[in-house]
């Protein structure tokens, strides 16, 4: 973050000018914001209830892989954390509701929000451990 930049949630970032803008994820890769943007971490740092559908946390960790290829083994490992964590449910959607966003019917795969985001707080350390590791081996 830039001395010209304040975070702004899930929305991206807040330059003075007052416009906002997405961060680049290929240049800046924060676990932490991924996870605030998919819901997994609120605002007031209280711990999160309710599901939330595999897909977006699997969208959400494909991202930060691109953005990140010397660490896209431990975005593969969550990954697979994901899909063998319990099950909140499945959820049937009708392509006809009104309710339906996609208007694609089929099946979402829903897990517990706090699993997903004890995940995504093992996944930053981790993130964070292999960084601070090439620091170490950097030449002075």
């Amino acid at each position: 973050m830039g001395v010209t930049q304040y975070p702004a949630g899930r929305d991206g970032w807040i330059h003075l000018s007052g416009t906002i803008a997405r961060p680049d994820w290929s240049t800046m890769v924060n676990v932490t914001a991924v996870a605030r943007s998919i819901g997994l971490i609120g605002d007031d740092r209280r711990e999160v209830f309710g599901t939330i559908d595999q897909d977006v946390v699997l969208a959400a960790l494909s991202e930060l892989a691109l953005a990140d290829s010397d660490d896209e083994h431990l975005f593969a490992d969550a990954a697979v954390r994901v899909q063998l964590a319990r099950s909140a449910g499945v959820e049937q959607v009708d392509a006809k509701s009104v309710l339906n966003r996609s208007r694609a019917g089929g099946t979402i795969q829903l897990r517990y929000r706090s699993e997903m985001a004890d995940l995504f707080t093992d996944l930053a350390i981790d993130v964070a451990l292999r960084d601070a590791e090439r620091l170490a081996d950097a030449p002075a």
